[in-house]
């Protein structure tokens, strides 16, 4: 065999012998991960337990307030871009905006609420299976994780208080206000409803 052939040969080998132990590597990776998620599976917190009880908020500021969403039903925070118009629309609701090929209503919280129209960057983006419904915010503050013996119910009828604001706590010296999901989606279909039939 000459020099050259010889040469292939083992670089032959080595690309093997890389392959087959970058192959054991992502096997045990994933054995890893399975194993995982195997505990976090068979873990069942004890009832009554502060795991259990614990609720988890994803705070955010607009203006000068600061608001809370459970962050179970949000399916990611993203920089806003392009915002398509839409007709016939409650004046609060900016467009449309595309998040992997699938569109969502662009809701100007700031405005909902009654207070002013809000030039925020970022979006607050629900799970498709929640609704189709993205929020314009000025910055995600935090996250917060707290029992429902911290939260502070707001009736709706309390005055001064957005009927889509159902609670409030306190995180780090400031007051957070809870948004109602269920209501603010269910005002946000009523309002669409009541354009288109103008």
């Amino acid at each position: 065999m000459d020099r050259a052939s010889a040469s292939g040969a083992e670089g032959d080998g080595f690309e093997s012998r890389v392959c087959q132990e970058l192959s054991i590597a992502i096997l045990a990776y994933f054995m890893v991960l399975s194993n995982m998620a195997e505990k976090s599976d068979s873990f069942t917190p004890e009832e009554g337990s502060e795991e259990e009880k614990l609720q988890k908020f994803l705070i955010f500021a607009i203006r000068d307030e600061r608001f809370a969403l459970p962050s179970g039903i949000i399916g990611e925070v993203a920089v806003l871009e392009k915002v398509f118009p839409l007709p016939l629309v409650p004046g609060y609701v900016r467009g449309m905006i595309n998040r992997y090929s699938i569109p969502y209503a662009l809701v100007d919280i700031s405005m909902f609420l009654k207070m002013e129209a809000s030039d925020a960057g970022k979006v607050i983006v629900l799970k498709e299976e929640v609704e189709k419904i993205a929020f314009l915010i000025d910055d995600v503050i935090d996250i917060a994780e707290l029992p429902p013996s911290k939260l502070t119910k707001i009736e709706k009828e309390t005055d001064g208080f957005n009927p889509s604001i159902n609670a409030c706590f306190e995180c780090k010296n400031n007051n957070v206000l809870c948004l109602d999901t269920e209501e603010l989606i269910e005002s946000i279909k009523k309002d669409f409803e009541m354009d288109v039939l103008k």
